[in-house]
């Protein structure tokens, strides 16, 4: 066997001093801020025993990277949560120049301190000192009892409101009663002349709300028309509320109010605003009740200093903003993680209760040439006290090596409090924090470079070495052993006495052609003058197919597995590193770099134990070479977890056919009976006029063309003129396919053109597709397709009778079910025109769930997700009771999703159930086991072409004698009075 060494260039450090023997760390320590200056004492020891010279800073470093720079290679901040917010930046570009940073008590910036006069105060703490303020000038108590001149704003103005004076403990107060919330409902005052006297900017009032109105917007209206909004707690009893005018947040501001102007003026208010909507208020159900009185102002406290502001937090992994963290909701005993090389391993026998802070787990350096662009590695794990099961990271280090924060390091911990540090067991394992980040030298990646193999396939074995600083007598070994008995497999070592500063490949060039079927462990390790600094470790994995496959089948619209029903009870998958994770991350999650075989294994098998047997994922074309998905797989199926594997990008409308077949072939997916269908589609549909009108357009024409000859003998038939487009045929605006009227030959003949087109794309992928595997199901997920209750103009979804030859599962999504029983009921129906469409194919819902996240408090909301595991109880009542085959939550992982503003998860972050998931292992296994419904006795004859809303028509038509058969214990089915396209 040989190596080779590679030399790829030095890491670029903006101002590591050549003179490395004097390397500089600045503590951060400012009087005034409630800081522990003992503390601090004891952390610049311990730098300075790592070789550290430290000097102490204070806000004017902090505030300017010219002189923080000058005085430090390194940054210590002994409390990170209590930080001037304007140092934010400040931080940042450090770390962009390539600094080093230990932060400790992280999140920081929680809060954002601001010097408002001769206080540090946080914005919460602002706040609560604005709230001890009261009216000096009342606006309105509610005294006058006419409330003729004040207007309600509504979606459904049809509904009835009531609004009131109404004595409430002896004050006249405004009662506010709304009885079909669907949207938005608020009641505005009538205009008024110069609301806020001189110098008054704070706006103050009194408000309670029913139980279910736990939120109340109030918005002032300026003379521009501009529209400013802020959103309240309510509770069911009376409190005082004062804001300032950055609470306000535009709705509409006109086009010159950007920048600083961008803020509510009280001086231009004119008109005063209550009531709730979705957009504003997260509140559920239908009927909501609110009071109001003791409308008013007053000055504000602080004078005219500028109110401490929201901090605007850049993505700092391991520091802000608070997202990037998770509060574990057990109480933990902490120790060092058990393959940790880059420092010691220590047990620290301490108890932590529950609160503390935990990170969202990243990719860490497992595993060889993974190009990731930085290294995470916990180096403080919290395992819950009772239960012994892993909650969180509370310590980690995260170097980087590409991208704008090249060269830096932060090291970072959560505990806040000193007295954790101080314990006997940290404080002396702290100190080799720092000697690490001294040293400088550690493993990008190492090991193999697959972690699940095919029967006598090759994989590459090396290591990605780091190196800061120079260093001497300096050994790399990887060797494997196999999992049982821990023999060795193979074992290589490279030294040299002297390594430069740079990135260092070192691969094997001739690893073994074989690896043993029991599998194996795969250690690579680092040291330096005979002492271990770094440690990578690895299972790596032989997968052989079965003998004797068992896939699962359809039999008769029920899918099989081995003789039994079998019914689909999963996920959508994606791992929990993906939470609060740019783009490209989560988006390719099981590619080169973005897989971490020891958190995936760690959430399926929580997966598993939620009582759930299936997951859905997805894998891109562009992650082939990394060739993770069949680890994935081999995990799947040791767990007896069946996969709906979705294969992207691009639909059978553009269908991407010599990259599908690549995948399927690559991980030779037909030997797979863990999977049991393809998804082929991401959510799509017809979308809007103007993609009707771009992509349709032609084909339209040549199929009125094809079936009346010309035009004319169309519209004579639609009796109807059709919209054009310079004299041609256009595609039917949007108010046609959305509302009835004479228009409804031509759209009849417009759906009928659109069932042919998908029918042929989707048959055509589903025929390629089963060309070389024709074990496994196909199918999409199909957005709106068989929503009875869709009727918006922005969107027009596919329609089952389309694809009822076309695919092998219904896979419908379940966003417009969101709601009470009400909301979730007409699902049932959906199966309905399912099984009328083709009663052969199974109903699995490809997607269901509800975002429990609050974008006020910037956290799950309880009351959310107590809405939430209601809604999952009333969905696994509709499944049961329509038949259904299948469900696929969305999705798995707890916390924050960049760019959605969203939370689906079904359990805690750190892996402790949520009211969702208490919902799902009581319900779930009472679906996995009801039997299928009785035949339907009672039939309703239905006829698409009737109404020209499609679907939505035919539901309004019979959606009455539908559920009242239901409720009389009846079984409804559909059948068609003609089939669609039929004259």
């Amino acid at each position: 066997m040989s190596s080779r060494w590679i030399c790829t260039g030095a890491v670029a450090l903006a101002f590591i001093a050549s003179n490395l023997g004097a390397e500089r760390a600045a503590l951060f320590f400012e009087e005034g801020m409630g800081y522990d200056r003992t503390w601090a004492e004891e952390l610049a020891r311990h730098a300075t025993d790592a070789g550290y010279n430290v000097t102490w800073v204070g806000l004017s470093h902090l505030t300017n990277l010219t002189a923080l720079t000058n005085v430090a290679h390194a940054l210590i901040l002994p409390q990170a949560r209590r930080m001037p917010a304007n140092a934010v930046n400040t931080v940042d570009a450090f770390l962009k120049s390539g600094g080093r940073l230990l932060a400790l008590g992280v999140p920081a910036w929680k809060p954002g301190l601001f010097l408002v006069g001769q206080q540090w105060l946080g914005r919460a703490e602002y706040e609560a000192m604005l709230q001890q303020q009261r009216p000096g000038h009342i606006i309105m108590d509610f005294s006058n009892r006419d409330l003729s001149a004040w207007r309600r704003a509504s979606n459904t103005p049809e509904t009835p409101m009531k609004w009131e004076v109404f004595m409430d403990t002896g004050n006249p107060a405004l009662h506010v009663m709304i009885t079909d919330f669907t949207g938005w409902d608020i009641l505005s005052s009538p205009q008024m002349v110069k609301p806020f006297p001189e110098g008054h900017t704070l706006t103050c009032f009194r408000a309670k709300g029913a139980a279910a109105t736990r939120q109340l917007a109030v918005e002032w209206v300026e003379e521009d028309g501009s529209r400013w909004i802020a959103t309240v707690n309510l509770s069911t009893q009376w409190q005082h509320y004062v804001l300032p005018p950055d609470a306000f947040k535009p709705w509409q501001p006109p086009p010159n109010r950007s920048g600083p102007q961008a803020r509510f003026n009280p001086a231009q208010a004119v008109r005063f605003t209550v009531g709730i909507a979705q957009s504003h208020t997260q509140v559920s159900g239908r009927q909501h009740e609110f009071w109001l009185d003791d409308v008013g102002t007053a000055t504000n406290p602080f004078g005219t200093v500028t109110a401490p502001g929201f901090v605007n937090h850049p993505h700092l992994e391991g520091l802000c903003p608070d997202y990037l963290f998770y509060p574990i909701q057990t109480t933990v005993t902490v120790e060092t993680p058990a393959d940790l090389g880059m420092v010691p391993q220590h047990r620290i026998r301490t108890a932590l209760p529950a609160g503390v802070y935990a990170l969202h787990p990243r990719q860490q350096g497992e595993g060889f040439d993974q190009r990731r662009p930085w290294r995470w590695q916990p180096l403080l794990v919290a395992r819950d006290a009772r239960t012994g099961e892993h909650r969180g990271a509370l310590g980690a280090w995260m170097s980087y090596f590409q991208g704008p924060y090249a060269g830096s390091l932060r090291v970072v911990f959560t505990p806040e409090s000193p007295a954790f540090y101080r314990q006997k067991e940290v404080r002396s394992w702290l100190p080799s924090v720092f000697n690490a980040m001294r040293r400088g030298v550690f493993f990008k990646d190492g090991g193999a470079e697959l972690f699940t193999v095919f029967t006598n396939q090759a994989t590459r074995l090396g290591v990605t070495l780091v190196s800061w600083n120079p260093a001497e007598n300096v050994s790399v070994q990887i060797r494997a052993e196999t999992l049982r008995g821990r023999k060795p497999w193979f074992a290589h070592e490279w030294s040299t006495n002297q390594l430069s500063p740079g990135n260092h490949v070192w691969e094997v060039e001739r690893p073994p052609a074989f690896w043993p079927l029991e599998g194996c462990i795969v250690n690579a390790e680092l040291k330096v003058d005979g002492q271990l600094v770094d440690r990578l470790q690895h299972e790596l994995h032989v997968w052989q197919p079965p003998a004797k496959p068992e896939y699962v089948q359809v039999v008769d619209g029920e899918m099989r597995w081995r003789g039994r029903l079998w019914k689909a009870h999963g996920v959508n998958y994606m791992p929990s590193t993906g939470i609060a994770l740019p783009h490209d991350y989560f988006e390719h999650w099981i590619g080169r770099g973005g897989y971490d075989p020891e958190v995936v294994q760690r959430d399926l098998e929580r997966i598993r134990a939620i009582g759930l047997n299936s997951v859905s994922a997805f894998i891109y074309y562009r992650s082939l070479n990394g060739g993770h998905l069949l680890d994935f797989l081999r995990r799947c199926e040791r767990l007896g977890l069946k996969v709906n594997q979705s294969l992207r990008p691009g639909t059978p409308m553009d269908f991407r056919w010599n990259e599908m077949k690549a995948l399927i072939e690559h991980f030779r997916l037909p030997q797979h009976d863990t999977i049991f269908a393809y998804d082929l589609a991401w959510e799509p549909s017809h979308y809007d006029h103007a993609y009707q009108r771009r992509q349709y357009s032609q084909e339209w024409r040549q199929w009125v063309q094809q079936r009346y000859g010309d035009l004319s003998q169309a519209e004579r038939v639609w009796e109807f003129t059709a919209p054009k487009v310079n004299g041609t045929l256009d595609v039917p605006d949007p108010g046609h396919l959305f509302k009835d009227g004479p228009w409804r030959k031509m759209v009849s003949d417009y759906r009928t053109f659109l069932d042919e087109l998908v029918a042929a794309r989707y048959a055509e992928a589903r025929r390629l597709v089963k060309s070389v595997d024709p074990h496994h199901l196909v199918s999409f997920r199909m957005q709106f397709a068989g929503d009875p209750t869709h009727n918006w103009s922005g969107l027009l979804p596919y329609d089952f009778y389309g694809l009822r030859n076309a695919v092998d599962l219904w896979e419908p999504e379940a966003y417009g079910r969101i709601g009470d029983w009400e909301k979730v009921r007409p699902g049932h129906f959906t199966a309905a025109y399912a099984r009328l469409c083709n009663p052969k194919l199974p109903v699995v819902w490809a997607e269901m769930g509800n975002s429990v996240w609050d974008m006020n408090t910037m956290s799950p909301s309880p009351e959310k997700m107590e809405f939430t595991a209601q809604y999952y109880r009333d969905f696994y009542r509709m499944l049961v009771e329509s038949g259904a085959e299948g469900i696929f939550f969305w999705w798995y992982a707890g916390g924050f999703r960049l760019y959605e503003n969203s939370d689906y998860g079904i359990l805690n972050p750190d892996g402790t159930d949520r009211p969702i998931t208490q919902a799902i292992r009581k319900e779930g296994a009472r679906f996995v086991r009801a039997p299928k419904p009785a035949a339907p006795n009672h039939w309703i004859s239905v006829d698409r072409d009737r109404d020209a809303k499609g679907l939505n028509g035919i539901y309004e038509a019979v959606k009455r004698e539908y559920w009242d058969a239901l409720g009389a214990g009846k079984v409804p089915g559909l059948r068609w009075a003609r089939e669609p396209g039929q004259r």
